[in-house]
Protein backbone atom coordinates (compact mmCIF):
# COMPACT_ATOMS: atom_id res chain seq x y z
CA UNK A 1 0.00 0.00 0.00
CA UNK A 2 1.52 3.65 -0.86
CA UNK A 3 2.10 5.67 1.84
CA UNK A 4 0.11 8.24 -0.37
CA UNK A 5 -2.93 6.11 0.44
CA UNK A 6 -1.97 5.18 4.32
CA UNK A 7 -1.53 8.84 5.00
CA UNK A 8 -5.05 9.47 3.57
CA UNK A 9 -6.42 6.99 5.16
CA UNK A 10 -4.87 8.09 8.77
CA UNK A 11 -7.18 11.33 8.31
CA UNK A 12 -10.60 8.82 8.39
CA UNK A 13 -10.96 9.61 12.10
CA UNK A 14 -10.89 13.60 11.75
CA UNK A 15 -13.66 13.70 9.32
CA UNK A 16 -15.76 11.21 11.00
CA UNK A 17 -15.84 12.89 14.19
CA UNK A 18 -16.58 15.95 12.42
CA UNK A 19 -19.20 14.62 10.21
CA UNK A 20 -21.00 12.74 13.17
CA UNK A 21 -20.10 14.39 16.42
CA UNK A 22 -19.48 18.18 14.85
CA UNK A 23 -16.14 17.79 16.81
CA UNK A 24 -13.61 20.70 14.72
CA UNK A 25 -14.13 21.48 11.25
CA UNK A 26 -10.83 19.77 9.37
CA UNK A 27 -10.46 21.30 6.01
CA UNK A 28 -11.03 20.00 2.91
CA UNK A 29 -8.29 17.07 0.97
CA UNK A 30 -10.29 16.77 -1.97
CA UNK A 31 -10.52 19.80 -4.00
CA UNK A 32 -12.28 20.48 -7.44
CA UNK A 33 -11.80 23.21 -9.30
CA UNK A 34 -13.66 24.87 -12.58
CA UNK A 35 -10.67 26.59 -14.20
CA UNK A 36 -12.99 28.04 -16.80
CA UNK A 37 -16.93 26.79 -17.94
CA UNK A 38 -16.36 27.78 -21.93
CA UNK A 39 -16.29 24.51 -24.17
CA UNK A 40 -15.92 24.16 -28.06
CA UNK A 41 -18.10 20.71 -27.65
CA UNK A 42 -21.98 20.17 -27.77
CA UNK A 43 -22.50 17.60 -26.14
CA UNK A 44 -25.58 15.72 -25.18
CA UNK A 45 -24.80 15.47 -21.22
CA UNK A 46 -23.69 19.02 -20.72
CA UNK A 47 -24.69 22.53 -21.48
CA UNK A 48 -20.72 24.22 -21.20
CA UNK A 49 -20.35 24.27 -24.77
CA UNK A 50 -24.06 25.48 -25.72
CA UNK A 51 -23.81 28.31 -22.94
CA UNK A 52 -20.23 29.35 -24.83
CA UNK A 53 -22.03 29.27 -28.07
CA UNK A 54 -24.90 31.16 -26.83
CA UNK A 55 -22.18 33.73 -25.45
CA UNK A 56 -23.89 32.93 -21.78
CA UNK A 57 -19.63 31.94 -20.65
CA UNK A 58 -18.64 35.53 -19.72
CA UNK A 59 -14.72 34.78 -19.59
CA UNK A 60 -14.24 38.30 -17.73
CA UNK A 61 -16.21 37.07 -14.97
CA UNK A 62 -14.29 34.28 -14.28
CA UNK A 63 -11.37 34.72 -11.53
CA UNK A 64 -8.59 36.02 -13.35
CA UNK A 65 -4.96 34.64 -12.51
CA UNK A 66 -3.77 36.72 -9.67
CA UNK A 67 -7.27 35.88 -7.62
CA UNK A 68 -6.33 32.17 -8.45
CA UNK A 69 -3.32 33.08 -6.90
CA UNK A 70 -4.51 34.55 -3.64
CA UNK A 71 -6.79 31.28 -2.98
CA UNK A 72 -3.81 28.97 -3.66
CA UNK A 73 -1.70 30.90 -1.63
CA UNK A 74 -4.48 31.15 1.25
CA UNK A 75 -4.08 27.20 1.11
CA UNK A 76 -2.05 26.09 3.66
CA UNK A 77 -2.87 22.92 4.20
CA UNK A 78 -1.48 19.54 2.23
CA UNK A 79 -4.35 18.24 -0.55
CA UNK A 80 -5.00 14.25 -1.60
CA UNK A 81 -6.25 15.37 -4.78
CA UNK A 82 -7.02 18.09 -6.85
CA UNK A 83 -9.02 18.32 -9.77
CA UNK A 84 -8.83 20.98 -12.37
CA UNK A 85 -11.95 21.07 -14.26
CA UNK A 86 -14.28 23.67 -16.98
CA UNK A 87 -15.61 23.23 -19.14
CA UNK A 88 -12.33 22.16 -21.08
CA UNK A 89 -9.77 23.40 -18.73
CA UNK A 90 -6.93 23.96 -22.16
CA UNK A 91 -9.44 26.71 -23.02
CA UNK A 92 -8.54 28.41 -19.92
CA UNK A 93 -5.58 30.78 -20.41
CA UNK A 94 -4.11 30.31 -17.04
CA UNK A 95 -4.47 26.42 -16.91
CA UNK A 96 -0.05 26.33 -16.37
CA UNK A 97 -0.04 28.91 -14.04
CA UNK A 98 -3.05 28.10 -11.98
CA UNK A 99 -2.09 24.03 -11.95
CA UNK A 100 1.47 24.80 -11.45
CA UNK A 101 0.68 26.94 -7.82
CA UNK A 102 -1.09 24.28 -6.63
CA UNK A 103 1.25 21.46 -7.39
CA UNK A 104 4.12 23.51 -5.58
CA UNK A 105 1.54 25.43 -2.53
CA UNK A 106 -0.16 22.29 -1.84
CA UNK A 107 1.42 19.61 -2.81
CA UNK A 108 -1.54 16.67 -3.87
CA UNK A 109 -0.74 13.40 -4.15
CA UNK A 110 -2.71 13.36 -7.81
CA UNK A 111 -3.77 15.93 -9.71
CA UNK A 112 -6.27 15.07 -12.50
CA UNK A 113 -7.10 17.09 -16.07
CA UNK A 114 -9.74 15.77 -18.04
CA UNK A 115 -9.96 17.47 -21.45
CA UNK A 116 -12.08 16.71 -25.04
CA UNK A 117 -8.92 16.68 -26.84
CA UNK A 118 -10.81 18.67 -29.31
CA UNK A 119 -7.63 20.66 -30.42
CA UNK A 120 -4.47 18.11 -29.86
CA UNK A 121 -1.54 20.58 -30.16
CA UNK A 122 -2.74 23.08 -27.45
CA UNK A 123 -4.02 20.24 -25.23
CA UNK A 124 -0.16 18.52 -25.22
CA UNK A 125 1.36 21.87 -25.20
CA UNK A 126 -0.11 22.92 -22.64
CA UNK A 127 0.63 19.38 -20.24
CA UNK A 128 4.12 19.76 -21.28
CA UNK A 129 4.62 23.06 -20.02
CA UNK A 130 2.87 21.85 -16.87
CA UNK A 131 5.55 19.00 -16.75
CA UNK A 132 8.50 20.41 -17.64
CA UNK A 133 8.15 22.93 -14.44
CA UNK A 134 6.46 20.02 -12.14
CA UNK A 135 7.77 19.14 -8.94
CA UNK A 136 8.44 14.95 -10.35
CA UNK A 137 6.82 14.35 -7.14
CA UNK A 138 3.33 15.29 -8.10
CA UNK A 139 1.31 12.70 -10.28
CA UNK A 140 -0.40 14.51 -12.39
CA UNK A 141 -3.43 12.69 -14.44
CA UNK A 142 -4.31 13.49 -17.79
CA UNK A 143 -7.88 12.07 -18.61
CA UNK A 144 -9.10 12.06 -22.11
CA UNK A 145 -13.14 12.03 -22.55
CA UNK A 146 -14.50 9.26 -24.92
CA UNK A 147 -18.10 8.59 -24.72
CA UNK A 148 -17.66 5.67 -27.21
CA UNK A 149 -16.14 4.35 -30.32
CA UNK A 150 -16.43 7.09 -33.47
CA UNK A 151 -19.68 7.48 -34.18
CA UNK A 152 -21.27 7.57 -30.69
CA UNK A 153 -18.48 9.41 -29.71
CA UNK A 154 -18.60 12.08 -32.14
CA UNK A 155 -22.98 11.92 -31.90
CA UNK A 156 -22.36 12.66 -28.07
CA UNK A 157 -20.41 14.99 -28.60
CA UNK A 158 -21.92 16.64 -31.11
CA UNK A 159 -18.63 17.42 -32.97
CA UNK A 160 -17.59 15.43 -36.49
CA UNK A 161 -14.45 13.76 -36.12
CA UNK A 162 -14.20 14.43 -32.56
CA UNK A 163 -12.82 10.59 -31.80
CA UNK A 164 -9.94 11.08 -34.33
CA UNK A 165 -8.57 14.03 -32.23
CA UNK A 166 -8.74 11.99 -29.05
CA UNK A 167 -6.67 9.04 -30.41
CA UNK A 168 -4.25 12.07 -31.66
CA UNK A 169 -4.18 13.02 -28.10
CA UNK A 170 -3.91 10.11 -26.02
CA UNK A 171 -1.13 9.51 -28.86
CA UNK A 172 0.89 12.36 -27.97
CA UNK A 173 0.12 11.65 -24.03
CA UNK A 174 1.83 8.26 -24.37
CA UNK A 175 4.90 9.72 -25.99
CA UNK A 176 5.95 12.20 -23.23
CA UNK A 177 5.89 9.70 -20.68
CA UNK A 178 8.98 8.06 -21.00
CA UNK A 179 10.09 12.16 -20.26
CA UNK A 180 8.10 12.18 -17.55
CA UNK A 181 7.68 9.83 -15.24
CA UNK A 182 5.38 11.09 -13.32
CA UNK A 183 2.38 11.64 -16.22
CA UNK A 184 -0.47 9.32 -15.86
CA UNK A 185 -2.60 8.96 -19.08
CA UNK A 186 -6.27 7.82 -18.74
CA UNK A 187 -9.33 7.62 -20.57
CA UNK A 188 -12.44 8.73 -18.89
CA UNK A 189 -15.77 7.27 -20.23
CA UNK A 190 -19.44 9.24 -18.84
CA UNK A 191 -22.08 5.95 -18.90
CA UNK A 192 -25.37 7.81 -19.92
CA UNK A 193 -28.71 6.77 -21.62
CA UNK A 194 -26.62 7.47 -24.94
CA UNK A 195 -23.51 5.24 -23.89
CA UNK A 196 -24.56 2.58 -21.62
CA UNK A 197 -25.26 -0.46 -24.70
CA UNK A 198 -21.90 0.65 -26.19
CA UNK A 199 -19.86 0.74 -22.78
CA UNK A 200 -18.48 -2.85 -23.36
CA UNK A 201 -17.52 -2.44 -26.75
CA UNK A 202 -15.60 0.74 -26.09
CA UNK A 203 -14.01 -0.35 -23.31
CA UNK A 204 -12.81 -3.68 -25.37
CA UNK A 205 -11.60 -1.10 -28.05
CA UNK A 206 -9.52 1.10 -25.43
CA UNK A 207 -8.02 -1.97 -23.87
CA UNK A 208 -5.34 -2.86 -26.64
CA UNK A 209 -3.63 1.16 -25.94
CA UNK A 210 -1.04 1.48 -23.19
CA UNK A 211 -2.65 3.32 -21.15
CA UNK A 212 -2.10 3.38 -17.48
CA UNK A 213 -6.04 3.91 -16.71
CA UNK A 214 -9.72 3.58 -18.09
CA UNK A 215 -12.64 5.09 -15.28
CA UNK A 216 -16.18 5.52 -15.58
CA UNK A 217 -18.31 7.49 -14.38
CA UNK A 218 -22.24 7.55 -14.22
CA UNK A 219 -24.44 10.25 -15.85
CA UNK A 220 -25.71 12.66 -13.77
CA UNK A 221 -28.28 15.65 -13.32
CA UNK A 222 -26.19 18.50 -12.18
CA UNK A 223 -26.96 21.98 -12.09
CA UNK A 224 -23.31 22.88 -13.02
CA UNK A 225 -23.61 21.00 -16.21
CA UNK A 226 -27.02 22.72 -16.54
CA UNK A 227 -28.64 18.94 -16.60
CA UNK A 228 -31.22 19.47 -14.21
CA UNK A 229 -34.43 17.88 -15.45
CA UNK A 230 -32.31 16.05 -18.75
CA UNK A 231 -32.89 11.94 -18.61
CA UNK A 232 -29.44 10.78 -19.41
CA UNK A 233 -28.95 8.96 -16.22
CA UNK A 234 -29.03 5.14 -17.20
CA UNK A 235 -31.08 4.05 -14.01
CA UNK A 236 -32.64 0.63 -15.44
CA UNK A 237 -29.35 -0.68 -17.52
CA UNK A 238 -26.71 0.39 -15.39
CA UNK A 239 -26.63 -2.45 -12.90
CA UNK A 240 -26.45 -5.07 -15.79
CA UNK A 241 -22.86 -3.42 -16.43
CA UNK A 242 -21.45 -3.09 -13.42
CA UNK A 243 -20.14 -6.66 -13.46
CA UNK A 244 -18.01 -5.68 -16.38
CA UNK A 245 -17.17 -1.99 -15.48
CA UNK A 246 -15.46 -4.15 -12.05
CA UNK A 247 -13.67 -6.43 -13.86
CA UNK A 248 -12.61 -4.98 -17.27
CA UNK A 249 -11.91 -1.58 -16.02
CA UNK A 250 -9.26 0.44 -13.56
CA UNK A 251 -5.39 1.09 -13.68
CA UNK A 252 -2.34 -0.94 -15.22
CA UNK A 253 -1.02 -0.69 -11.82
CA UNK A 254 -3.41 -1.09 -9.54
CA UNK A 255 -3.40 -1.57 -5.57
CA UNK A 256 -5.44 -3.54 -3.65
CA UNK A 257 -7.06 -0.70 -1.62
CA UNK A 258 -7.88 1.19 -4.96
CA UNK A 259 -8.99 -2.31 -6.52
CA UNK A 260 -11.66 -2.07 -3.91
CA UNK A 261 -12.49 1.17 -3.49
CA UNK A 262 -13.60 1.40 -6.94
CA UNK A 263 -15.62 -2.00 -6.96
CA UNK A 264 -17.33 -0.45 -3.68
CA UNK A 265 -18.18 2.79 -6.16
CA UNK A 266 -19.70 0.77 -8.73
CA UNK A 267 -21.52 -1.10 -5.84
CA UNK A 268 -22.80 2.31 -3.79
CA UNK A 269 -23.59 3.43 -7.83
CA UNK A 270 -25.46 0.32 -8.38
CA UNK A 271 -27.73 0.79 -4.98
CA UNK A 272 -28.15 4.27 -6.06
CA UNK A 273 -29.72 3.23 -9.49
CA UNK A 274 -32.12 1.46 -7.69
CA UNK A 275 -32.99 4.25 -4.71
CA UNK A 276 -32.13 7.26 -6.11
CA UNK A 277 -33.52 9.15 -3.30
CA UNK A 278 -31.00 7.65 -0.70
CA UNK A 279 -27.47 8.33 0.33
CA UNK A 280 -26.48 5.00 0.72
CA UNK A 281 -23.00 5.85 2.14
CA UNK A 282 -22.76 9.52 4.56
CA UNK A 283 -22.05 11.55 1.91
CA UNK A 284 -18.40 13.88 3.03
CA UNK A 285 -18.89 16.82 0.44
CA UNK A 286 -18.17 19.69 2.22
CA UNK A 287 -16.49 18.45 4.87
CA UNK A 288 -14.03 16.09 3.50
CA UNK A 289 -14.23 17.77 -0.53
CA UNK A 290 -14.81 20.99 -2.26
CA UNK A 291 -15.49 22.69 -5.58
CA UNK A 292 -14.31 26.10 -6.18
CA UNK A 293 -16.19 27.62 -9.76
CA UNK A 294 -14.93 29.77 -12.45
CA UNK A 295 -16.54 32.61 -10.71
CA UNK A 296 -14.93 31.58 -6.97
CA UNK A 297 -18.11 30.31 -5.62
CA UNK A 298 -16.85 27.80 -2.98
CA UNK A 299 -19.75 25.22 -3.11
CA UNK A 300 -20.08 21.64 -1.31
CA UNK A 301 -19.80 19.91 -5.18
CA UNK A 302 -20.65 20.34 -8.77
CA UNK A 303 -24.04 18.64 -8.24
CA UNK A 304 -26.08 21.03 -5.71
CA UNK A 305 -23.06 23.54 -6.94
CA UNK A 306 -23.69 27.53 -6.60
CA UNK A 307 -27.50 26.95 -6.58
CA UNK A 308 -27.97 24.79 -3.45
CA UNK A 309 -24.23 24.32 -2.27
CA UNK A 310 -22.79 27.27 -1.67
CA UNK A 311 -20.38 28.62 1.22
CA UNK A 312 -20.44 32.08 -0.01
CA UNK A 313 -18.25 33.63 -2.70
CA UNK A 314 -14.19 33.99 -2.27
CA UNK A 315 -14.18 36.89 -3.87
CA UNK A 316 -16.20 38.37 -0.79
CA UNK A 317 -14.00 36.59 1.78
CA UNK A 318 -9.92 37.85 1.28
CA UNK A 319 -10.09 34.76 -1.10
CA UNK A 320 -9.42 32.51 1.81
CA UNK A 321 -11.33 29.29 1.92
CA UNK A 322 -11.02 28.80 5.87
CA UNK A 323 -13.56 32.09 6.27
CA UNK A 324 -16.30 30.61 4.57
CA UNK A 325 -15.55 27.00 5.60
CA UNK A 326 -17.28 27.81 9.23
CA UNK A 327 -19.64 29.85 8.59
CA UNK A 328 -23.58 29.43 9.32
CA UNK A 329 -24.29 29.42 5.55
CA UNK A 330 -21.57 26.77 5.20
CA UNK A 331 -23.03 24.88 8.05
CA UNK A 332 -26.53 24.91 6.57
CA UNK A 333 -25.95 23.34 3.65
CA UNK A 334 -23.80 20.47 5.45
CA UNK A 335 -27.03 19.65 7.87
CA UNK A 336 -28.95 19.37 4.62
CA UNK A 337 -26.56 17.11 3.32
CA UNK A 338 -26.89 15.00 6.43
CA UNK A 339 -30.45 14.89 6.54
CA UNK A 340 -30.06 13.72 3.18
CA UNK A 341 -31.92 16.35 1.47
CA UNK A 342 -29.73 15.12 -1.88
CA UNK A 343 -28.41 12.05 -2.83
CA UNK A 344 -26.19 11.65 -5.91
CA UNK A 345 -23.30 9.19 -7.42
CA UNK A 346 -20.81 11.97 -7.80
CA UNK A 347 -17.17 10.20 -7.79
CA UNK A 348 -15.42 12.92 -6.68
CA UNK A 349 -17.11 13.15 -3.50
CA UNK A 350 -18.19 9.53 -3.79
CA UNK A 351 -14.83 8.85 -3.24
CA UNK A 352 -13.78 11.06 -0.24
CA UNK A 353 -17.24 9.12 1.54
CA UNK A 354 -16.08 5.92 1.07
CA UNK A 355 -12.77 6.53 2.58
CA UNK A 356 -14.45 7.76 5.83
CA UNK A 357 -16.96 4.91 6.23
CA UNK A 358 -16.09 2.63 8.55
CA UNK A 359 -18.84 -0.12 6.90
CA UNK A 360 -17.24 0.94 3.67
CA UNK A 361 -13.84 0.36 4.53
CA UNK A 362 -14.04 -2.98 6.50
CA UNK A 363 -15.66 -4.03 3.27
CA UNK A 364 -12.69 -3.30 1.61
CA UNK A 365 -10.34 -5.04 4.05
CA UNK A 366 -12.30 -8.22 3.50
CA UNK A 367 -12.37 -7.94 -0.11
CA UNK A 368 -8.25 -7.09 -0.08
CA UNK A 369 -7.62 -9.70 2.60
CA UNK A 370 -10.44 -12.30 0.86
Amino acid sequence: MAMTELGYLRQVGRYNLAYHARLGRPLPDNVTISITRACQSRCLTCNCGSDTRKGLVKIGEELSLDEWLEIIGNIDWKLAFLTISGGEPSMSRNLEEVALAFAEQTRPDFVTIPTNALTPDLVLSKVERILDKSPSRITWHVNVSIDGKEAVHDQVRGVNGNFEKCLKTISGLIALRPRYPNLRVGVHTVVSTYTVNTIEETVKYFRGMPLDNHISEIAEERWELGTKGRSITPFEDYSRVIPFLKQALGDREEGRLRRGLRHSYYDFVGKWVREPEWQHIPCMAGVASCHISEKGYLTCCCVRWVAEGSFGNLRDANYDIKRLWHTDEANKVRRSIKRQECACPLASAAYSSMLMSPKTLIEIARDILW
